[in-house]
């Protein structure tokens, strides 16, 4: 009697639906198991984070972490976006502008911070003394850290993002160099494209309200003759007010080129008395619809083609 039971239909069907019942939650282990060796990414900023999912594919989760349309020169970072990157094997940031990330890095025991202005040339600061906060090091006090609004630094920093994934995940090794030959074929097309859009301008001199463009300028032909504020926050002294008037005149200025993350209060009078237009560039993008670090680049050639192109 024991041994119908036990090989019967009633023993087979108890069994199947005890596998059954056990299959969502071997399903949930597995899921679970699966999404903790998963690798989680962190980027200060859009460009950053945007550059990374190019080159990690959508398997690995990249973490934005200045929302869209803040300023780095103001951010402070809450309790719900430190939790956020508790998972996070890698952190990349900029320098300088972003050392804020420094700060909770005893709060992340499993990840690396990555500073990405040791993997480019650097460009001094307009002016001595500029800076980008109380945080700042004295290295960025020195040299300007808006280095990925040159699209080849944007190849760079996609070059040192794919080497660290190469090396913390070699399974999916050849993935990652496909992904990065691939997109560095679309940042030197970018490269070029902007670079021939911008060079037939006759007049290429531009006012900056902020100092965040010289690596843009540098690359595709422009020149800041001017900065308003060169250092957020900092408003210019009488003498430089002068010097700005001077310089619009001079130059036929036409326009005064301003970022969304800043107030331009200060600004205003001086658009007043000269006639001139506020326009504005965004270096960090990440604000409309399916943006790309590529799509910010030339959105911003764009905007300045067509004032200086006029």
């Amino acid at each position: 009697m024991t041994a119908i039971m036990k090989n019967g239909p009633f023993f087979l069907l108890c069994s199947w639906l005890l596998v059954i019942l056990l299959l969502p939650a071997v399903s949930n282990s597995t899921a679970a198991e699966k999404e903790s060796k998963r690798i989680t990414l962190a980027a200060t900023i859009f460009p950053v984070a945007d550059i990374a999912r190019r080159i990690a594919g959508p398997d690995i989760r990249v973490v934005q972490i200045l929302p869209a349309g803040a300023s780095p020169h103001t951010f402070d970072l809450t309790p719900g976006q430190v939790r956020e990157l508790q998972n996070a094997q890698f952190i990349f940031k900029i320098g300088g502008m972003d050392d804020w990330i420094d700060n909770i890095a005893d709060s992340l025991p499993r990840a690396a911070i990555i500073s990405l202005h040791k993997y480019v040339t650097l460009r001094p600061t307009a002016e001595k003394g500029h800076d980008h906060g109380p945080a700042t090091a004295s290295l960025h006090a020195e040299f300007d850290p808006h280095y990925w609004l040159n699209a080849a630094n944007g190849a760079l920093i996609a070059k040192k993002i794919a080497s660290v994934l190469v090396e913390a995940d070699p399974a999916r090794a050849a993935t990652y160099k496909a992904n990065l030959a691939e997109y560095n074929k679309q940042l030197a097309a970018l490269h070029q494209e902007i670079k021939k859009d911008l060079s037939g301008l006759k007049n290429n001199r531009m006012i900056v309200f902020h100092d965040a463009w010289s690596y843009f300028t540098a690359a595709y032909g422009l020149e800041i003759v001017a900065v308003f504020q060169t250092s957020p926050g900092r408003e210019p002294r009488p003498r430089d007010i002068q010097k700005l008037y001077s310089q619009v005149k001079r130059f036929g200025i036409k326009a005064v080129f301003s970022e969304p993350q800043l107030s331009t209060s200060s600004l205003e009078p001086m658009l007043e008395d000269l006639g001139l237009e506020l326009i504005v560039l965004d270096p960090l993008g990440g604000t409309v619809a399916n943006d790309s670090y590529a799509r910010m680049l030339r959105r911003n050639a764009q905007a300045i083609l067509d004032v200086l192109g006029r």
